[in-house]
């Protein structure tokens, strides 16, 4: 958790006596986000045939007029939640209420999961070939939701600070929708930096499917014999 300082602003006043007023934030608003990463999953339960059924992100390296299949694949989720708290404060004097963020928190969760055909499982070599490979997946999405819990924090400060930490003065009917505004372009915020990762994210996992890796999986194990599959996929 980091102390953010607030970047004051006076777009909003209201007139006494030709003075402009501002609001006052107590405190600076805390900014933190926190990370959690799940114990790896690795499911052996499913058979080959069953993972041919599985869609894959990546797309294959492979030709069009060659048969493959998919040994086993990684699947990474990744949530998130913001939590956003506002204050607020009475200007009883002139009948004004002053808002601001209190604390953010951005909560990630990430949960990686490694899928091996079952018939790949019995065979030692081959197991071991694919979980390396797989776990090449594992790594990149670890790496790539570190940097979004590292940058994500930054966006949300540079966005709060363009357009100010707090609102105010204003009327008390206004106190709700002005609030619920101020939630929202958190929300905003975060979801913005998302889809960029989700960007980042494929092309990380893209970047380690390709058919050099691919025929290297292959050599390791030349005695594996794969079941017989007309689908595509990856090794």
């Amino acid at each position: 958790m980091f102390s953010l300082d607030p970047l004051t602003t006076g777009t909003l006043m209201i007139m006494a006596a030709s003075t402009p007023l501002e609001c006052e934030m107590p405190a600076p608003t805390q900014i933190s986000v926190v990370p959690r990463t799940a114990k790896l999953v690795i499911d052996t339960s499913q058979t080959h045939a069953q993972l041919q059924e599985q869609v894959i992100d990546t797309i294959n390296p492979y030709g069009y007029s060659q048969v493959t299949h998919t040994n086993g694949y990684m699947s990474g989720e990744l949530k998130f939640r913001s939590k956003v708290q506002l204050d607020f404060a009475q200007m009883p004097q002139y009948e004004a209420f002053c808002v601001w963020y209190k604390s953010i928190e951005i909560d990630i969760d990430i949960a990686p999961k490694v899928v091996i055909a079952k018939e790949v499982a019995e065979d030692k070599c081959m197991y071991e070939a694919v979980l390396e490979h797989e776990m090449k997946h594992v790594n990149a999405e670890r790496s790539v939701a570190n940097k979004f819990a590292q940058t994500v924090g930054r966006t949300v400060f540079d966005g709060l600070k363009e357009r100010g930490f707090k609102a105010g003065p204003m009327r008390a009917e206004h106190v709700e929708k002005i609030g619920d505004r101020m939630k929202q372009t958190v929300e905003q915020l975060v979801q913005f930096e998302f889809k960029k990762f989700e960007i980042e994210r494929q092309e990380a996992q893209q970047a380690i499917d390709n058919l050099e890796e691919y025929e290297s999986v292959s050599a390791k194990c030349p005695k594996y014999r794969s079941p017989v599959s007309a689908n595509y996929g990856k090794n």
